[in-house]
């Protein structure tokens, strides 16, 4: 009985933030120096943990450190109790100061230009502790490596694997082109009528693609030849307003140009298929104690955009 019980007091897990360190620095030494230990120490510990497991973690042959698939495993499970410790310890903070920190914010350049960041200072004067940097790239981003709290991602559907995805709010995509391109070109009353203009779309490549659009008659589609593409709905949204042809854009990018005039929308009674997925999701890691700062951010982006 007794042997049982102390199997199940908790341990310091020690060896397991050792062996994360050597991970994160690759280095027996620089880990010993940043832990103000010695490398032998370290080694011993991390010797300890792999006799306990029965498992090999680290393969030690090259001159650089690999994990093992055990290895692999059992740094990605530390991680998740290192953010599960660090989030308690912000939890039970925040019960008492209210929520505050640093809060990482990952979000496309089109949608944190021309959404995110304006709706930031209102949320800033509410939460006055939490101080904000926001990250805008238009690839994915390792929330892991790159110490990411949120990342907003426009997805048809989110791998949810390691992740938590909630869904934030639909994004609507329109068909544009400005009045003088139309002036000059036309403007297409039918979808087949797209074949014959300059077409730009998002995308790593040229050529040849296909639009699809729901319709009152159902799904329908379009092959057409685009002269550009990009892979920035930032760059499309200036091409197509410089008189570049006709593009397929996110609302929020376009809603301004629509209002002023500077853009009109075609085929209005159509709705374009989302070249990158219809829905906004906001992307954190899953944790049992999710931080105050990430809640509250969740909520506050749910109450401003959320419908």
């Amino acid at each position: 009985m007794g042997d049982t019980m102390s199997e199940m007091q908790p341990r310091d897990f020690s060896d397991v933030w050792t062996f994360v360190r050597v991970v994160d620095t690759g280095s027996f030494s620089e880990a010993a120096r940043q832990m103000g230990s010695t490398k032998a120490n370290v080694s011993k510990q991390v010797a300890n943990l792999e006799r306990k497991l029965h498992a090999r973690l680290l393969n030690r042959s090259t001159r650089k450190l690999g994990l093992t698939e055990a290895g692999q495993a059992i740094y990605q499970n530390a991680l998740r109790m290192l953010e599960e410790a660090r989030a308690l310890e912000a939890t039970a903070a925040g019960l008492q100061t209210g929520p505050g920190g640093t809060l990482r914010v990952s979000a496309s350049m089109a949608f944190g230009a021309t959404c995110l960041a304006g709706l930031l200072p209102a949320f800033m004067e509410r939460y006055p502790d939490i101080r904000v940097v926001l990250s805008l790239t238009d690839r994915y981003v390792d929330l892991v490596e790159e110490s990411i709290d949120v990342a907003l991602r426009l997805a048809a559907r989110i791998d949810t694997l390691s992740v938590v995805a909630r869904p934030i709010t639909a994004i609507r995509y329109l068909l544009v082109a400005t009045p003088a391109y139309l002036a000059q070109h036309g403007t297409p009353a039918r979808i087949e009528e797209l074949a014959t203009h300059r077409c730009l779309r998002f995308g790593a490549a040229a050529g040849p693609v296909t639009w699809q659009f729901d319709g009152p008659g159902g799904m329908v589609g379009v092959k057409i030849d685009c002269d550009l593409a990009a892979n920035s709905s930032v760059a499309l949204h200036l091409a197509m307003l410089r008189g570049g042809g006709i593009a397929l854009l996110p609302a929020y990018v376009v809603g301004e140009d629509l209002r002023s005039g500077a853009a009109v929308q075609l085929l209005p009674a159509l709705t374009p298929k989302a070249y990158a997925g219809d829905q906004l999701y906001a992307v954190y890691l899953e944790n049992r104690f999710l931080p105050p700062k990430v809640r509250v951010f969740i909520d506050y982006l749910l109450e401003t955009i959320g419908s």
